[in-house]
């Protein structure tokens, strides 16, 4: 998994570094449903500029509601070059046989000539596209992980710590991107001193990968 961390950073600050042109003039919408999940549905949408949004209700508990958040510019460049590259999102679904059901997953793209494309699959071989939905799996994963910290840190301050240990560990096997996106979170975690200091410390770190994948920079998997 090592070299999926790094194979995602080097390719998103490959885009960073051409200046490529579509990191805020397309629009994205993912969909995947999957039951029997702790989330068995979920949608993130990226307009073409501004703030993303994920809606995630989880099968037990709260439902916070729509999330808003910000991706990092190279993040949302590496997106965009996916889908450029995905030729119309053609192939889409593999014609492959015996394919066990991984979830069913849509995405919609508009790019700048506002020609709406879109692809619903199980699996495809469409290598652009699934590299975008791996990228879009680990900013899920980081967002899910932020909406339990949110929980833990108001209702119980010491389940805090072993989400945190198990989301650094997506962070360095690359399961887990875009940190900013929790940006809020993190910060109030790392003002709180009545939570246990390696709580702190860990936000703090993803804090600081979040700077990284903002500026473009390789962050090298640990």
């Amino acid at each position: 998994m090592r070299a999926l961390a790094l194979g995602l950073l080097l390719a998103v600050t490959a885009v960073a570094q051409e200046g490529a042109p579509v990191a805020a003039d397309y629009r994205l919408k993912v969909t995947y449903n999957r039951a029997g999940l702790p989330i068995p549905h979920w949608q993130i949408t990226l307009p073409g500029r501004g703030m993303g949004e994920y809606v995630g209700p989880p099968e037990k508990g709260p439902d916070p509601g729509p999330i808003v958040f910000r991706m990092s510019a190279p993040g949302k460049a590496y997106l965009g070059e996916m889908m450029q590259r995905s030729k119309g999102l053609q192939p889409c679904e593999t014609k492959s046989k015996g394919i066990a059901h991984m979830g069913d997953k849509v995405f919609e793209y508009t790019p700048q000539d506002g020609t709406v494309q879109r692809c619903a699959f199980n699996f495809t071989d469409n290598k652009p596209l699934s590299q975008a939905l791996e990228y879009v799996y680990a900013m899920t994963s980081t967002l899910q992980a932020g909406m339990e910290l949110e929980r833990l840190h108001r209702y119980d301050r010491l389940g805090l710590d072993p989400v945190m240990i198990r989301l650094m560990a997506d962070a360095n096997d690359g399961h887990a991107v875009e940190f900013g996106v929790i940006r809020p979170t993190l910060e109030s975690l790392l003002m709180d001193v009545q939570v246990l200091d390696r709580v702190r410390l860990r936000a703090q770190q993803l804090l600081d990968m979040a700077k990284q994948e903002d500026a473009g920079k390789i962050r090298a998997a640990r």
